[in-house]
């Protein structure tokens, strides 16, 4: 099977067979910067993206332990991007929008994803300090009421509410016109 430029066989310890040509042909209309490398450490692929690397090599190397993964990444000038299992369903969509969501560039640059991710945030903690307050708020109403049953001020803990009696039709001369909740009908 011939390979395109975005697959890098390296060692395969765990004999993978790779990626098909045809969503590695995909992948490269996709982005051309991404590569598949199968795995030093497990039986997956990574999936990397082609970057000038920073780092002197005798960093790299002295920072990472041998024969691990983001080493051998960093040999062929890899950022690591995502993990892809071996048993992946290459036929699945998702696995190109989830790399289009993965991609700063794609959605407007860095400093609007930043934004987007800080306003998604924040909008996590509000959501749940609104839980929380809403909780504590039931605690504290039911911790006062228990305190006033202990002191003396009320006899019983539980308070039953039911709907306002309402008017259902004219009410005729000497009737009634009010009617009961359905709690309390039989």
């Amino acid at each position: 099977m011939a390979r395109t430029a975005n697959y890098i066989a390296d060692v395969n310890r765990f004999a993978l067979a790779g990626p098909p040509q045809w969503w590695l042909s995909k992948l490269w209309e996709f982005d051309n910067s991404l590569v598949v490398v199968p795995s030093r450490q497990g039986f997956y692929y990574r999936l990397a993206q082609r970057r000038k690397l920073r780092l002197p090599e005798h960093i790299v190397n002295d920072a990472l332990f041998k024969e691990s993964d983001t080493q051998m990444m960093a040999s062929y000038s890899l950022v690591p991007v995502t993990t892809i299992i071996a048993t992946a369903n290459w036929d699945n969509p998702y696995m190109f929008v989830e790399l289009s969501n993965r991609a700063p560039w794609r959605l407007g640059g860095a400093d609007k994803v930043n934004k987007m991710l800080e306003t998604q945030d924040k909008q996590t903690v509000q959501t749940k300090q609104k839980a929380v307050d809403e909780k504590l708020y039931y605690l504290s109403r039911d911790a006062w009421n228990f305190y006033r049953q202990k002191i003396g001020l009320r006899s019983h803990l539980w308070s039953p509410r039911s709907a306002p009696a309402s008017q259902v039709g004219p009410v005729k001369k000497g009737h009634s016109a009010t009617v009961f909740p359905s709690s309390f009908v039989r």
